[in-house]
């Protein structure tokens, strides 16, 4: 038994030598210094690696956004991480990462130092640092509770999109090597709808956006891909594609993580949106009670999308 865990701990220890190694390589140019973030895990590597990863730096940055480095873990993050908050955290661990890339093979507890430092990197900063700029794009929040939990889950939604539309732009090596890492939420779908034009790309980002949208409002997931092509009825063979992709959002997160977080932060958070949206001069966003009634949502969704050069 004890030699058959030491066995699993070494082949562990291995793939992410491998997979940091691999990150490592990435040919980089340092012409991003006002982007990056120091010590941040492979930033500067994503920043070489995709014109959506620097966009959404630059858009963060435009609005205002800061980044603190401070150790951070990742259930703190999780936990009690400010949505709203213009003011990201991270813990500043590169160095101590390259450094287990390159002696972790020669350490004798390191596969205990590697699962200590993957609690204090396991939060993609880009998923963060896209909610604080998503709420400066959209229509101004609701005043009630439901309403406000739906216009919750379409901002959730549009965030995922743009995790797997970055999956996509890594393309499929580099894509599950950063998700290995946790760097990432979600490598590449590899179904080749990336390689079509914008136009078509961005029909597959709102099948996402849809999917993902009723996984958050709870439908059963034997509903789901029907929904989807009833809202959008002449894409139905992208709409599939989508779905197989978006359906494996986590059922933990959808059905338990996401409607307590509302639950408890809902007020709060709406607050806080008020102030950030107060100089708007848009609209309030009301979601259709309905969820099959989805329509100028996805006016908004391309309008984003688009912002963010997709």
């Amino acid at each position: 038994m004890k030699n058959n865990l030491k066995k699993i701990k070494a082949l562990e220890v291995k793939k992410f030598v491998a997979d940091a190694n691999t990150l490592f390589a990435i040919a980089i140019q340092n012409k991003y210094p006002k982007l990056r973030v120091a010590e941040l895990p492979f930033d500067l590597q994503l920043l070489n690696s995709s014109d959506l990863y620097q966009k959404s730096r630059k858009l963060y940055l435009k609005n205002g956004g800061k980044f603190s480095a401070k150790v951070c873990s990742t259930m703190r993050g999780l936990v009690s991480q400010d949505l709203f908050n213009n003011d990201i955290e991270y813990t500043p661990a590169e160095s101590q990462l390259r450094w287990l890339a390159e002696y972790g093979h020669q350490i004798s507890d390191a596969h205990d130092a590697i699962s200590a430092l993957m609690q204090f990197t396991e939060i993609s900063i880009f998923h963060e640092q896209n909610h604080r700029i998503i709420w400066r794009m959209l229509p101004k929040v609701p005043y009630e509770k439901n309403s406000i939990c739906k216009y919750l889950n379409f901002a959730e939604s549009l965030v995922v999109a743009l995790d797997m539309a970055l999956g996509d732009q890594l393309q499929k090596k580099l894509s599950h090597t950063f998700e290995n890492l946790k760097i990432i939420y979600h490598p590449s779908g590899n179904d080749g709808v990336d390689q079509k034009s914008k136009y078509e790309y961005r029909k597959y980002l709102l099948a996402i956006l849809a999917t993902t949208y009723y996984a958050l409002e709870l439908l059963h997931h034997d509903d789901i891909l029907g929904a989807v092509n009833y809202v959008l009825p002449s894409q139905k063979n992208i709409n599939s594609k989508a779905f197989k992709r978006a359906i494996q959002l986590s059922e933990q997160f959808t059905q338990i993580t996401n409607p307590e977080w509302q639950n408890i932060y809902w007020k709060i958070g709406t607050g806080k949106l008020k102030k950030i949206q107060r100089n708007s001069n848009k609209n309030i966003l009301h979601m259709p009670v309905d969820p099959l009634d989805l329509d100028n949502e996805f006016l908004i969704a391309e309008k984003i999308f688009k912002a963010f050069g997709l």
